[in-house]
């Protein structure tokens, strides 16, 4: 091949090799550039902002048509450890680099590259997300899934309760879809979490029987063992961010 003609191969291809060489920055992209052949979960390398890679869990199964990247799961032992009881605009990564369902979290920088991705509308929280099984052992008993269209605060962190429309939620077992209830975003000491003794006084008439003083899906400062986040010490609450496929 004459040198001229060697110039011209390396010009056509470039563009090929460049474009083969993705940065998935979520799960739903990971699916979108078919980085996985089968919608089978499990842990994927994703990158964030700065093309930095980054080990988090990606969940395809356990709601049709969502796809879904983990940034935080914690036990409830550490999710009351001061730490993690923080809002999702202070900084508290975990120190393990594989998603360890006990103790994880990713900083504030990954989570934002997570949620600024193209695709990324809606974040949920469930508990006691089983890895190894093949759609999570998720039956949406203790579930929370909210757009973000309709809750801009997840990072805002203003340690107040606000009405937010849900798209569904389940407390121990009794659920309420496409209704208000208030979300408390919490600040430098709590974590994002729903007050179960406080959704019919706030917003919505929504009641979830046989509630005194509750916390759900984080801070935990009163708990019931009958919600699944919290029944005990290695219970887990996990937090996504993903959106439609």
């Amino acid at each position: 091949m004459s040198p001229r003609l060697y110039i011209l191969a390396i010009a056509v291809l470039l563009p090929a090799i460049e474009s083969a060489a993705v940065f998935p920055k979520s799960c739903l992209q990971a699916k979108q550039y078919q980085l996985t052949d089968e919608d089978r979960n499990g842990y994927f390398l994703l990158y964030d902002d700065l093309q930095r890679p980054f080990t988090s869990y990606c969940d395809f199964k356990s709601d049709p048509g969502f796809v879904w990247t983990l940034v935080e799961s914690l036990s409830l032992t550490n999710g009351k450890s001061s730490k993690y009881k923080r809002s999702f605009n202070h900084d508290a990564p975990s120190p393990q680099c594989t998603p360890n369902w006990l103790e994880y979290r990713l900083s504030v920088s990954r989570m934002k590259s997570i949620k600024n991705t193209p695709g990324s509308t809606h974040y949920r929280a469930t508990c006691n997300f089983k890895a190894e099984s093949e759609n999570g052992g998720i039956d949406h008993r203790d579930y929370l899934r909210v757009s973000f269209c309709h809750d801009g605060r997840f990072f805002s962190g203003t340690g107040r309760n606000h009405c937010v429309k849900i798209e569904y939620v389940n407390i121990r077992g009794h659920t309420c879809r496409q209704c208000n209830i208030p979300i408390h975003n919490g600040n430098s000491g709590a974590h994002m979490f729903i007050q179960v003794h406080k959704i019919d006084k706030l917003c919505d008439k929504w009641i979830v029987p046989n509630t005194h003083v509750e916390d759900v899906f984080g801070h935990y400062a009163t708990v019931d063992a009958r919600f699944s986040c919290s029944n005990s010490s290695t219970s887990t609450t996990n937090w996504w961010i993903g959106g439609y496929y």
